[in-house]
């Protein structure tokens, strides 16, 4: 069975939808739903769903959060043994702003816990929370929750042991936190506005856009896959650019979905699938995330997906 390593985010969030069209700079009656969120909690979430077994290797504080986190991880049948625990912490929370479509107005994001983090730290809960550490074969997903010394440093110890690596952009505030990792990575996950933030171009601007990505990925020998809600994604590789159109979704949430898409890759990759349909099933994990009120489709299996592609 592929083992996979997920470093990251594991932490709560808070969903507030607003109940008529955001009014900026009002009171905007909201319905407030907390669930389990983090990049890196989602995208094992998934991956254990799927099949695979995951490993978790995240920080919580000695609070109700952090308890609901291991608890979260026990039901599924994941160690709890990679929570770092940091008592007289607050566990890390993100609060999401949504439009009454489901839309994405703000993120508020809380993750002051993952900022003490060290790599030596994270590298031992790898080794000690499984039977074997990371080795040659394996796969890793880091997210950019971590510091970007931290990242540095777990990309490049397992680039040399022989992992595939991928890593999510998290938000265009942290994005950045990954430069120096980028050359120890296989893909990154990421939208518009954060390769935007990482290539220090403008948004609106799509040729200079393209131009970063097609530049980016060939200078850092790596593939990008750069998600445009409604406007599909485009996959950097090697300089060359691959446009893919969207699949159609009734949007609940779009909370957790660039994870769903993540996971839904990363796991067919892991199997031996060529890119392309690797991002199409990657793209139908993404839907039926989409159409659900969590950050993970808690009924998602590789079936499920299938029969969604029509398979």
């Amino acid at each position: 069975m592929t083992r996979v390593f997920c470093f990251g985010g594991a932490h709560i969030d808070r969903t507030a939808r607003c109940k008529a069209a955001f009014v900026p700079g009002a009171s905007n009656p909201v319905a407030v739903e907390t669930t389990l969120g983090g990049a890196a909690l989602n995208t094992a979430f998934n991956l254990k769903r799927f099949g695979h077994d995951v490993y978790l290797i995240s920080a919580v504080g000695d609070d109700a959060e952090g308890a609901r986190v291991a608890g979260a991880l026990s039901a599924l049948e994941l160690s709890c043994e990679g929570l770092i625990r940091r008592p007289g912490q607050a566990s890390a929370n993100y609060t999401a702003i949504l439009e009454k479509t489901g839309d994405l107005v703000a993120g508020l994001a809380d993750m002051a816990i993952y900022d003490g983090l060290t790599s030596a730290e994270l590298l031992k809960a790898a080794e000690e929370i499984s039977v074997s550490p990371p080795l040659a074969g394996d796969f890793a997903f880091l997210d950019a929750n971590l510091p970007a010394g931290v990242l540095e440093d777990l990309t490049g110890f397992y680039s040399s042991q022989g992992l595939l690596l991928a890593a999510a952009a998290i938000s265009p505030a942290k994005v950045g936190r990954l430069s120096s990792a980028l050359k120890n990575i296989n893909l990154l996950f990421c939208n518009q506005a954060e390769l935007a933030a990482l290539s220090d171009v403008h948004l609106e601007d799509e040729a200079a856009l393209r131009h970063a990505g097609a530049s980016l990925s060939a200078e850092q020998g790596i593939s990008i896959l750069m998600t445009r809600g409604a406007n599909g994604l485009l996959h950097f590789d090697q300089g060359e650019i691959t446009a893919y159109p969207a699949h159609p979704a009734k949007v609940v949430d779009v909370n957790g979905a660039g994870d769903a898409f993540a996971a839904g890759c990363f796991h067919a990759l892991m199997l031996g699938v060529q890119i392309l349909d690797a991002i199409t099933f990657g793209q139908a994990t993404a839907c039926l995330t989409l159409e659900t009120k969590s950050s993970t489709a808690s009924g998602l299996t590789a079936a499920l997906v299938s029969e969604r592609l029509g398979r």
